[in-house]
Parts: C-alpha cells; structure tokens; sequence
C-alpha cells in the first residue's frame, strides 16, 4: 500500500512538471531562422534583411564591423557617422518603428565572390516604414556597401554603407 501511495504522488508530481499542451522550448539556433550564412555574400544580405524584419540588434550588430562607416547626402551636404552612431540610430530605427521592410533588390554591380574577404556590392533597395499605422513612409535607393572579413570561411561585416537613397 506504501509503495502504490508513494508511486501515486511520483506520477502525479511528474506529470505535473510537464504540460502536453505546450510547444517544446526552441533550442535550435534562431540565427538559421530566416538569416543567411554570413559567409557567403548573398547570405549577408538575407541577414541584413532579417535583422530589419525581426528588429534585431544584437543581429544587425554582427552584420557591422567596428571600423564602419556610413555615408549619405543631406540636403547637398554629405554626412558620416561611424559604428556607434549607426548602431544608435538603426536601434531607434527599431525601437520606435510598427512597419519596418527592407527589400533588396537588382545587384547593379559586385565585385568579390564568396571565396575572397573584401567585396564592394552596389545594391538598389525598398524600404518601408512607419511609426504607426497612418504615418509611413517608403525610401528607395541604391547603396554601395564594402564587405569585408579577416579569412575565407570567415562571416562578411559590411565596413562601409553609402546610401545614395532618394
């Protein structure tokens, strides 16, 4: 009687622990989720472009190189920021935005392949966002990035973005 009293409250404990209905924890890599293989250049951008979907810091911090640099005319004044800045404003960016959609598009001109550790892409891209429902706006433009990395088998971070958006 002892026993089966004892193997009564052990079952009952252990399926309390567990509930059948719940989704099993995610343990798998969340970076292959919908991002690319940084080592491949088509990769960065898949990544690039998943860290904008998903509003990804940590993510899109991987994707810049601490030497970065960000070019872009405002108002016929050309303007640069380094790494901290654009981390900052893409933060923000994130931060505040309901809408946020990056497409790329056309590659208009790539110079470097998967098997190299600098590569200059010019890449037109579409860009919506909003910071509610009834205020968004689309950008589009082209951009010049710089690739860079220290081997081969090494993932890609972009040392250099001009934006010559419209």
């Amino acid at each position: 009687m002892k026993i089966l009293l004892i193997a009564t409250c052990l079952s009952i404990w252990f399926l309390g622990c567990t509930n059948p209905f719940a989704p099993a924890l995610d343990k798998s890599n969340r970076i292959g989720a919908g991002a690319g293989d940084l080592r491949t250049i088509d990769g960065f951008f898949q990544t690039f472009r998943y860290a904008y979907l998903t509003r990804d810091t940590t993510l899109y911090g991987q994707l810049v190189s601490d030497n970065f640099q960000f070019t872009f005319t405002n108002t016929q004044n050309q303007e640069t920021w380094a790494r901290d800045v654009e981390i900052r404003t893409t933060n923000g960016l994130f931060r505040h935005c309901e809408l946020l959609d990056l497409q790329w598009n056309s590659i208009v001109f790539q110079s470097g392949t998967d098997d190299s550790t600098q590569a200059e892409v010019w890449r037109t891209f579409f860009l919506r966002f909003g910071f509610s429902a009834t205020n968004t706006q689309e950008l589009q433009g082209q951009a010049r990035l710089i690739l860079t990395r220290n081997a081969p088998t090494a993932p890609w971070q972009m040392s250099r973005w001009d934006d010559f958006s419209q």
